[in-house]
């Protein structure tokens, strides 16, 4: 019988990891965030850092060997899994990985002097929350930088995918949420577009942004 609180985020990432990483749209925008976040936040050799939503670690793998720690988490064992394999190839030895679901889970000991995420708010219900949650995670001067969806119509994702909470988001209310968690310092900036071609064979694109702010000292 389903576990009922299985989410089923966990099942689909699980089942999709081993060629997660094959998709050339995936690899772009990996490398736009990445870069969007190194030139965005003033990133320092000596930070400890975690990524939420992590995935195959396609953002964090590019911006460990500019960190002194990387703390790599996903609600998905699977991806996990991959990023661990990478790692270990790639000689990045200051990178962990750790099963982590914020909306159930409590927050790791640890405080960072940054906090990131690539395309998962998308899939939280309570973004809010989130931020907050962020926040008490964060040393006092230390950032966080979230990139995700503009606001879109529903069709960036497949028909029929679940775990879809929000059709992107509205910047301005990003930059809300973020103030209210008790941010300083919000920029929100463009980061990257996604193109994809749909059923009808139109290309659609779709703007992602990045947020970064600084919690207050």
């Amino acid at each position: 019988m389903p576990d009922p609180l299985q989410n089923p985020n966990r099942e689909r990432f699980d089942m999709i990891a081993s060629g997660w990483d094959a998709s050339p749209r995936r690899q772009e925008l990996a490398a736009a965030v990445a870069e969007a976040i190194a030139v965005s936040v003033p990133l320092q050799p000596h930070w400890q850092a975690l990524e939420y939503g992590c995935g195959t670690g396609l953002v964090g793998a590019r911006l460990a060997p500019l960190l002194h720690r990387l703390l790599a988490t996903d609600i998905s064992p699977g991806m996990l899994s991959v990023l661990a394999e990478k790692a270990r190839d790639a000689g990045l030895r200051n990178v962990e990985t750790r099963p982590l679901d914020l909306t159930r889970d409590p927050p790791p000991a640890d405080r960072f002097d940054l906090v990131f995420s690539s395309m998962t708010l998308h899939h939280i219900p309570d973004v809010p929350a989130l931020f907050r949650v962020f926040n008490g995670m964060i040393q006092p001067g230390g950032w966080i930088a979230v990139a995700d969806l503009d606001a879109e119509d529903g069709t960036f994702h497949d028909a029929g995918v679940q775990g879809v909470a929000h059709h992107g988001f509205d910047r301005a209310v990003v930059a809300e949420w973020l103030r209210d968690a008790g941010f300083a310092d919000i920029a929100v900036r463009a980061a990257h577009t996604v193109e994809k071609t749909r059923g009808n064979g139109l290309k659609r694109r779709y703007p992602v942004f990045l947020a970064t702010a600084r919690r207050d000292a």
